[in-house]
């Protein structure tokens, strides 16, 4: 019988069709190599490829592999069950090196089940398992050759934090050259689904064909047409300087989304980047930037990876980029993003050697929360200043992270793309901001039914769902929640959109949560904002006057509730706008008052930008290179208390529910499902237990005193059909 040694079998091929484990080894250190080379670390990417499968290369390991195929030979007599093989390539390599060989033990050790921790009460961590015996290595290897230095920037304050970063990185380079390889030998028609892309060049040339036609198409003698040619100017002069840090503090209606495009493709261009990444924290704010930047790069070259996109089921292209990020646009989420920087899964880490020598627009960068502020600065910091990124802060209220002696942690070296920021907030103000004082529900449904058309923006679904009750029942009033799942929100924005618009002109009043704020491209003539963050307050007055149809300021009238909020946010958020009101009178949005505020804020909250230790308890600890990746993991940009709900009220819900009985896969099912889904928290579930039944294995279904409504959301049975708990 054949001797030789595998890597992968193949279901029902003789052992001559299987992969050797030498070809395999030889394949995924060059494509590792490749990957790190972007930061500097062809040699360790190419060390953790040679070595990470070295545990297959025993008689154990063979002896297993010809038993899953049911196949007799010599090597059967060393069968002892599936064998572990992760360890031993881990083992092999920090015999020979405690400090290198170290870090690379832990991608070895976890390129199946993930980055382990250095130490823990657990028999899964890296020091105990490395003092195991494993069964001797039967296939030709030898001593690495290790590089004598790292291969990056180091600053002794930051340097624990830099060497995991680091670790995580190759770990990323190894993960996917060995996923990409595998799948190339067993799966050739997956691998060959993933085709190559439009490079930057073409996208480059077919963005400025399309974007010259818009604008030859714009009436360029209007004032907020002038501006957003002079924040494209800009963007264009700022992509001829060297990659780094960047600002880009434009407000609302100036153009900033196809301007930031203009600036990253250019200077992708000139600097030899390889893709572009928008990361932006809110879902409909990703599936309307995802749309324009189709429409003027082309269905091909955008990967929209966020939880709310559902590619078709033929559309493998679109799946297979979302494991790796191979494409040269992605558009994704700051929980996406960032958690992946912290994660030690595989599945979660194999794309980030693609954002090496990219250039990331950080979209609305001030709703970053403030008590995961710090961690996501690092994550910044550390791709510009190691991995060749380029990073925009991009935003109509620019947060004061800047590094200050008031703030330490802040970024250093970040160069703003306007030239003259004050004088295009002035040049293209368009709204009055006026605190208005304490009303209670009534008094602003009163308000609200004084305009024909406006916007109401509440900090709670309970304000929200208040005030809409107060109202008058009208196809007129429209109520806007986050207890709305994706798909009925579309639905009524489209109502809205269609209200407003000038060829109608109907009436049109709408309450909503701040699910509205941001990115969400509605106009109205009047909006009232209920006390928040002056952040907040100038993104409700982005929706008012947006296309500068009136020739005055529009008014924004900020008002309180009798109750203070029971939010802490909300609370600090407040207190430190409140004490502007006064002082910036009818322009709460202007960068003075947006600095002052930010300044104040953080202040308030310097204690928490960190809530879970992440870097001083577990990063900064990890210079010594016992690092505790799975402990690091725990971060969350979002710590959910909520439980996500399917309602199931539409026809083609229900038949997805329905379908879920009879799928062998359930999980492309499940993902479709997310457009149905709202999330409720812990106290509302246990209200409706008892009236829980079963009819489907794995979900349940509400019958009675159901807590949601297709008009208003969360409030009463259901008109028709169930809501169905997952």
């Amino acid at each position: 019988m054949d001797k030789k040694y595998y890597a992968h079998s193949l279901d029902g091929k003789p052992p001559s069709d299987w992969q050797p484990l030498e070809e395999h080894l030889k394949n995924v250190a060059r494509i590792a190599a490749e990957f790190a080379d972007y930061f500097d670390a062809r040699v360790w990417g190419s060390i953790l490829g040679k070595n990470h499968d070295l545990g297959k290369g025993t008689k154990p390991w063979q002896a297993y592999l010809r038993q899953a195929n049911d196949i007799i030979d010599e090597f059967a007599p060393f069968y002892e069950g599936h064998p572990t093989h992760a360890f031993v390539g881990a083992q092999w390599l920090h015999k020979h090196s405690v400090e290198a060989g170290k870090l690379l033990a832990y991608c070895i050790a976890g390129h199946h089940g993930g980055l382990p921790n250095w130490n823990d009460v657990s028999n899964s961590a890296l020091e105990a398992k490395l003092q195991q015996q494993y069964p001797k290595v039967e296939i030709p290897h030898s001593v690495p050759n290790y590089p004598e230095n790292l291969p990056f920037s180091s600053d002794s304050k930051r340097f624990g934090f830099q060497l995991q970063f680091f670790v995580r990185m190759l770990f990323s380079c190894l993960v996917d050259a060995d996923f990409l390889d595998t799948e190339a030998s067993l799966d050739k028609m997956k691998s060959g689904w993933r085709s190559s892309y439009p490079e930057i060049d073409k996208l480059h040339g077919k963005f400025w064909i399309n974007f010259k036609m818009l604008r030859d198409k714009a009436d360029q003698t209007t004032k907020v047409n002038q501006q957003r040619e002079h924040v494209l100017n800009n963007c264009l002069q700022a992509a001829e300087l060297d990659p780094g840090l960047f600002s880009l503090t434009v407000p609302t209606g100036g153009g900033k989304t196809l301007a930031s495009l203009a600036f990253a493709l250019n200077h992708a261009k000139k600097q030899g980047k390889w893709r572009v990444i928008y990361v932006i924290p809110f879902t409909s704010i990703i599936e309307q930037n995802a749309k324009v930047f189709r429409d003027m790069l082309g269905d091909d070259a955008v990967l929209e990876h966020h939880c709310n996109f559902f590619p078709d089921d033929s559309d493998w292209k679109t799946r297979l980029a979302s494991e790796n990020w191979d494409a040269p646009v992605v558009v994704t989420t700051n929980v996406q993003f960032f958690n992946s920087f912290y994660s030690n899964k595989p599945a979660k880490c194999r794309k980030l050697h693609n954002v090496a020598n990219s250039i990331i627009v950080f979209d609305e960068v001030q709703a970053i929360p403030v008590e995961k502020l710090q961690p996501c600065l690092e994550v910044i910091k550390e791709l510009s200043l190691n991995y060749g990124v380029t990073s925009v802060l991009c935003t109509a209220t620019q947060p004061a992270i800047e590094f200050s002696e008031k703030f330490k942690s802040g970024l250093k070296d970040v160069r703003e793309i306007i030239n003259d920021v004050p004088a295009l907030f002035s040049a293209l103000k368009r709204t009055e901001e006026i605190f208005v004082g304490k009303l209670n529900v009534q008094e602003v449904a009163d308000q609200l039914l004084a305009h024909e058309q406006v916007l109401c923006i509440v900090n709670t679904r309970q304000q929200a769902l208040d005030i809409f009750n107060a109202l008058p029942e009208s196809d007129s009033n429209i109520h806007l929640s986050a207890l709305m799942h994706p798909a009925h929100r579309t639905e009524k924005l489209d109502k809205i959109k269609n209200q407003l618009s000038p060829t109608t002109k109907m009436p049109c009043r709408v309450v909503s949560t701040q699910l509205i704020e941001a990115g969400v491209d509605v106009d109205f003539p009047c909006v009232f904002r209920a006390v928040a963050g002056i952040d907040s307050i100038a993104q409700a007055a982005g929706r008012c006057n947006r296309n500068g149809l009136s020739k005055t300021p529009c008014n924004v009238s900020v008002f309180e509730f009798p109750e203070e909020s029971g939010c802490s946010f909300f609370r600090h958020a407040a207190q430190s706008a409140a004490k502007l009101f006064l002082p910036f009178a009818g322009k709460l949005t202007v960068p003075e008052c947006v600095r002052k505020y930010f300044a104040d804020f953080f202040w308030k909250n310097e204690g928490r930008m960190d809530e879970d230790g992440i870097i001083e308890n577990l990063c900064r600890p990890a210079q010594s290179g016992n690092i505790q990746f799975k402990d690091i993991a725990q971060f969350r940009m979002i710590k959910s208390a909520t439980i996500p709900v399917v309602v199931a009220l539409e026809k083609n819900a229900v038949e997805l529910i329905r379908a879920l009985e009879f799928a062998e896969h359930k999980g492309g099912i499940l993902r479709k499902l997310q457009q149905f889904s709202v999330q409720i928290y812990p106290y509302q579930f246990e209200k409706t237990k008892d009236w829980l039944e079963n009819p489907v294995p794995g979900v349940w279904v509400l019958r009675s005193d159901i807590l949601y409504s297709r008009t208003t959301g969360l409030k009463c049975s259901p008109p028709e059909g169930n809501a169905f708990f997952g």
